[in-house]
């Protein structure tokens, strides 16, 4: 029965029975390496639940203890046939660095019982802060796309995403107090393009007007309010690579091919930078702001 045999050879082995060398190579060094192995094995996991860390640590301990067990006892018989001392000095020096090279390792395993949920790239992180200032929604029928709140950074590629997906899209209803500019002529583009319709039944104020503005048709309702003002265009809004004037020139054009009434843009555009000027409906009907009435 070999399985006895074997048996039989590890007990004679743990006994001290067997000489140094061969328990220490074969019966202590062999093992321990399969051992370290295997933890080395588990701790290239990210998680490692509960009862696998406590399994994994009872066993490799009990393996551990079984084996410098022999070992110590194969040295004491050593020392007792020929009072040699050297090698059962370097075997238990040997033994004590298996036991904190273990000690890592159980450390380790430990550490990653503890759930670390996946870090947020930042770049994912501030696509979701800036999401989180507006809200899209579609109607029932998909006809028409809700833009409440900022206009946020990010915003033109999701709209561009939204409508893309969505194919019945005809509308884009506006309620923004504005937001930056660069995304406000993104999503613009996009109405224009697109040739779709822009409404307000809230407010749209400040970089809003320019997303309004670009729709083929544009109406409001009888309690919306439509905000615009001037750039900000004094020394202390001074920003790196970016002519101010020239900016508002360019959306300036754009209302101008939208047929908006000239007069009606030099009010506008003369507007305090630090006040939002609400005209009243006959002014936005007559100057061609709404196109078609409520």
């Amino acid at each position: 029965m070999p399985y006895l045999g074997h048996m039989g050879v590890f007990i004679s082995f743990w006994r001290g029975e067997r000489a140094l060398g061969p328990s220490f190579w074969f019966f202590f060094v062999a093992p321990c390496i399969i051992v370290y192995a295997a933890l080395a094995f588990t701790l290239t996991r990210d998680y490692v639940p509960l009862p696998v860390f406590v399994f994994l640590l009872g066993a490799s301990l009990a393996i551990f203890a079984m084996l410098s067990i022999g070992v110590i006892r194969a040295g004491e018989a050593h020392v007792a046939a020929r009072g040699s001392l050297s090698p059962v000095w370097g075997s238990y020096v040997a033994i004590i660095i298996v036991l904190f090279i273990f000690g890592t390792q159980w450390l380790g395993l430990y550490q990653r019982t503890i759930w670390k949920p996946e870090e947020e790239l930042f770049t994912t992180k501030m696509d979701r802060l800036h999401a989180s200032t507006y809200d899209l929604s579609l109607s029932e029928d998909g006809g028409v796309l809700t833009l409440d709140g900022t206009i946020a950074l990010g915003s033109t590629k999701i709209i561009r995403n939204l409508l893309s997906e969505s194919k019945n899209v005809k509308a884009l209803a506006l309620n923004s107090n504005g937001g930056n500019i660069y995304e406000a002529r993104g999503i613009a583009r996009l109405v224009f393009d697109g040739k779709l319709d822009t409404r307000i039944d809230g407010e749209c104020s400040s970089a809003c007007t320019i997303i309004f503005i670009s729709g083929a048709n544009r109406t409001m309702g009888r309690s919306a309010r439509l905000g615009f003002h001037q750039y900000r265009l004094d020394s202390t809004a001074y920003i790196p690579n970016v002519d101010i004037a020239e900016e508002q020139s360019r959306d300036r054009s754009f209302f101008e091919r939208q047929a908006i009434d000239p007069e009606f843009l030099k009010r506008i555009f003369n507007s305090p930078h630090d006040a939002i000027w609400y005209p009243e409906r006959t002014e936005l009907e007559t100057a061609g702001v709404i196109t078609t009435p409520d």
